[in-house]
């Protein structure tokens, strides 16, 4: 979702609101105290925990990546659009819940993918005691259901804007980008699914790599691109 790489404005978009609103406000407290629950779930008890730091400094990056590509998309919906109704409210809402909810199921993810390759393992049963390679699939459903919520909150953010257009001023252009993000989400969320599918469908070893198909959200986001582009100069044909 990180797809906007500056917050000082964009050459497509015209930024509505200049201010901070305190949906936003409650929004950032939010993010900021999620962050703060993973950090404490990371504090060493023991100089061996201590040692091996990295690794969780490492897992963090991960969580923190994510939980900014989250905030990022948000920051820049409410720039663009400036929409304060209800069910505006009532979407944002949704989205902090689940990021207050599915931070430490993140964390276990995180944790135990970056444990798992860079050894941090010293055999195969200690993996076994931190999961089973039978339980990964259900690892996948937990975050799946997670990404896939997340991805419909924008989804029905963007529907939202798209469907008030008119009275945001929308351009042309706008429009265009903004059904872009609405399909980048859509396009997510199936991924996600058929990742889910994979990882309780396809046999050993291939169920647990499902997660690598991740990697295809960059693909989904560029054909939207063209796709919005090529909307964008058909438009502008249509009016020459």
């Amino acid at each position: 979702m990180a797809r906007h790489p500056l917050l000082r404005g964009e050459a497509h978009f015209r930024w509505r609101s200049p201010d901070v609103s305190r949906v936003e406000n409650l929004s950032d407290i939010v993010f900021a105290l999620v962050l703060t629950l993973a950090a404490a779930n990371s504090v060493p008890t023991s100089f061996s925990d201590l040692a091996n730091l990295w690794r969780d400094g490492i897992s963090m990056a991960a969580c923190f990546a994510l939980l900014l590509t989250i905030w990022h998309t948000h920051h820049v919906f409410f720039r663009r659009y400036d929409l304060q109704d209800g069910w505006t409210v009532f979407l944002n809402a949704i989205l902090l819940f689940l990021i207050l909810v599915f931070i430490y199921p993140l964390k276990f993810m995180a944790d135990f993918v970056v444990t798992l390759f860079t050894r941090g393992f010293a055999t195969e049963a200690e993996i076994q005691q931190v999961i089973t390679v039978d339980q990964v699939a259900h690892l996948y459903l937990v975050f799946g259901v997670f990404y896939i919520a997340v991805q419909a909150v924008f989804g029905l953010l963007y529907i939202h804007a798209l469907k008030h257009g008119d009275r945001i001023g929308l351009d042309l252009k706008e429009r265009a980008w903004t059904r872009y993000e609405i399909e980048v989400a859509a396009g997510t969320a199936i991924l996600t699914m058929l990742v889910i599918v994979s990882a309780y469908t396809l046999p050993r070893p291939f169920g647990p790599m499902a997660g690598m198909a991740f990697f295809m959200i960059g693909v989904i986001a560029f054909l939207s691109g063209l796709r919005a582009e090529a909307r964008i100069k058909r438009q502008a044909a249509d009016q020459a």
